[in-house]
């Protein structure tokens, strides 16, 4: 299956929400409490990119769209967060049914090549959680390195996370070239 990579419009901010939720459910079961997973992680994704979308300054968000123009994945980036680490992956997420497919890598290179056009430095990074080895794996993979580690919550619960970094783009980029 081909798909579309485009900036996202206030029009995906529902899609973009249905993807965060799915991914969390399937990815984060088993590493958060299932209560959290199971309350309504729905409607807060939905109400957090409301938000997050009625001011996108210092953002980029890509969303890849299918033929029917369904999104199967996104990513949400903070353009220079860190004036060390430089920009920041906050949100990358597939939709299950479509993982394995190649949507990640090209998400990541996409949001590689728009910063690197955008002039926004050549550095990159972003949390996972320590227990999600899929994910490690992937951005390993991919040229991430892990050069840190902290926790992140999930409602009360602490979890910990590896911080994974690129520090030269071009690499990660070069598909989307």
């Amino acid at each position: 299956m081909t798909y579309r990579y485009d900036l996202a419009g206030d029009d995906d901010v529902a899609a973009i929400a249905a993807v965060h939720t799915l991914s969390w459910r399937s990815a984060y079961r088993g590493h958060v409490p299932d209560e959290f997973l199971d309350g309504d992680l729905a409607g807060g994704h939905l109400a957090g990119w409301t938000q997050r979308f009625a001011d996108r300054a210092g953002t980029l968000t890509v969303v890849a769209r299918d033929a029917g123009g369904e999104v199967a994945g996104f990513v949400h980036t903070m353009v220079d967060h860190d004036p060390e680490l430089g920009s920041l992956v906050d949100n990358l997420h597939v939709r299950p049914d479509r993982k394995r497919s190649g949507i990640g890598r090209r998400l990541l290179a996409e949001i590689a090549a728009r910063l690197q056009d955008a002039g926004a430095g050549d550095r990159l990074y972003l949390d996972v959680i320590e227990a999600n080895e899929p994910a490690r794996n992937f951005y390993v993979a991919v040229g991430g390195k892990e050069i840190g580690r902290s926790t992140e919550s999930f409602g009360e619960h602490e979890v910990p996370v590896l911080v994974f970094a690129w520090t030269s783009l071009d690499a990660l980029a070069g598909p989307a070239r």
